[in-house]
């Protein structure tokens, strides 16, 4: 994993881009090169009862590694491809889920608990623990506030620098 479902790229251009492309989707993705399995699909399509050429086309199957790993794959997809001549192509990606993923029978990972119940639940969890935070600030600043009015009314009799004034207003 990752694999690449290529549609309307004929073999020889596949292979003529698969040494380099490989190397280069391994270094992206931190795995080593037999992880990575080019496919290249035999498919027809068809427009008006007429055979038409199948636009390049290159689904990627994968676990997900972020948003920064999946642009430079595409990228890389895309010049080596266009480098063996393809003018244009599209790529997708298809996210599987280790939890959901088996191999020989076998869970590939991950827990029988729901994802999105999990994420809820951290984002939850994080949004008590930023609540309490806040709290705790606003306590701080209402006793700072109470002090410096205090401070305030026992020196209304008394002359305060505009200095002082202005520190204790902010």
């Amino acid at each position: 994993m990752p694999q690449l479902l290529i549609r309307g790229i004929g073999p020889e251009r596949v292979r003529a881009a698969s040494r380099s492309l490989i190397a280069e989707l391994a270094a992206v993705c931190e795995c080593p090169p037999d992880h990575i399995m080019l496919e290249c699909l035999p498919t027809a399509a068809f427009f008006d009862g007429e055979e038409v050429p199948v636009f390049p086309f290159v689904e990627v199957a994968w676990f997900d590694r972020g948003e920064d790993v999946r642009d430079r794959f595409a990228e890389a997809v895309d010049r080596h491809f266009r480098a063996a001549g393809i003018p244009e192509l599209e790529i997708a990606f298809r996210t599987y889920r280790p939890e959901e993923y088996y191999i020989n029978g076998k869970r590939a990972g991950g827990s029988r608990e729901n994802p999105a119940e999990r994420a809820g639940r951290e984002s939850e969890e994080e949004r008590e623990s930023a609540l309490r935070a806040a709290e705790a600030e606003n306590r701080r600043l209402k006793e700072e506030l109470a002090k410096a009015r205090k401070s305030l009314q026992s020196a209304a009799g008394e002359r305060m620098s505009s200095r002082l004034r202005d520190a204790l207003r902010e």
